[in-house]
């Protein structure tokens, strides 16, 4: 019995402290230099030991949760030049990013 007691509590504490990770999110839009919603744009950061991916959606909008810290949030898209942003989050912190313009990679001229 008193075994179990300390099981339940080990339990408790370790769902707690994952749960008190959990920063919140962040989101916001990612456009192309014409002002409309760019899909498909990868949005990623990485922690310690933790990665964190989501791509936007159809209209542009992306939304990412991530835990307690700081980080540097990557948005990639081929054909595009890559671009990033800096954010701290604190516990239950739920952020909107400036809105992201990707600008097109110029196509290379042949000489």
């Amino acid at each position: 019995m008193r075994k179990l007691i300390v099981l339940m509590v080990l339990s408790l504490f370790v769902c707690s402290v994952t749960k008190a990770t959990i920063a919140g999110d962040i989101c916001g839009y990612v456009y192309d230099t014409n002002n409309k919603g760019l899909p498909g744009v990868g949005i990623s950061s990485k922690d310690g030991c933790k990665l964190y991916s989501e791509g936007t959606s159809g209209s542009g909008h992306y939304y990412l949760s991530l835990g307690v810290g700081t980080y540097t949030i990557k948005y990639t898209k081929e054909g595009y030049q890559t671009q990033t942003n800096d954010v701290s989050l604190l516990k239950n912190e739920k952020k909107y990013l400036e809105t992201v313009v990707m600008v097109s990679n110029p196509i290379p001229t042949l000489p």
